[in-house]
């Protein structure tokens, strides 16, 4: 499907989801703590859970920095749910703005950002507080229209590669089901 608008939708540079972190050198402590059981296994847990934290950190890092640069770089339009042909009926127009505010919100931008209909779901609900995004999304919407997005709707969407318009379009199915 081609859909116009005046900016590209979010492209990362790096793979989706980022990789898992790669396990210790054969010298390393945690090494040497798994040969000790109990106490070492204990040990050994912590410093591969602090290992996993610090490579997330790192990788997730320069992934939010691409997402927030390419937001940015939309600039602000004014109107621009109207300005898009693919919200093409209100309920997707309001779903959208609701995504958008919650975007701004998760991610450090000034303002919510213009969106595109192919940007990718995940990275851009992705973010430091993790869970806040989808379930500002899911409030909202519930709040609005008195029906409940499931939870494994967001789980497939985030699993399946969606793009925010499928997802749109779901829960614009959604509320149309009620």
């Amino acid at each position: 499907m081609l859909i116009e608008t005046d900016y590209p939708p979010v492209r990362l540079s790096q793979a989706w989801p980022p990789v898992i972190s790669p396990p210790p050198p054969p010298a390393h402590r945690e090494h040497r703590f798994k040969r000790i059981p109990l106490v070492g296994w204990v040990l050994a847990g912590i410093l591969a859970s602090s290992r996993r934290r610090s490579h997330a950190r790192q990788e997730l890092a320069i992934v939010e920095k691409e997402i927030v640069d390419q937001l940015e770089a939309r600039g602000q339009i004014d109107n621009w749910v109207k300005k898009n042909n693919w919200f093409n009926t209100p309920e997707k127009q309001q779903i959208a703005l609701i995504i958008s505010e919650a975007i701004g919100l998760e991610k450090p931008l000034e303002e919510p950002p213009p969106l595109h209909p192919e940007d990718p779901f995940g990275p851009l609900f992705w973010g430091p507080f993790d869970d806040l995004t989808p379930l500002i999304v899911g409030l909202e919407i519930q709040k609005k229209w008195n029906i409940r997005v499931p939870r494994e709707s967001i789980s497939l969407a985030w699993e399946g590669d969606w793009t925010l318009l499928q997802f749109i379009e779901y829960c614009e199915n959604c509320i149309n089901d009620a």
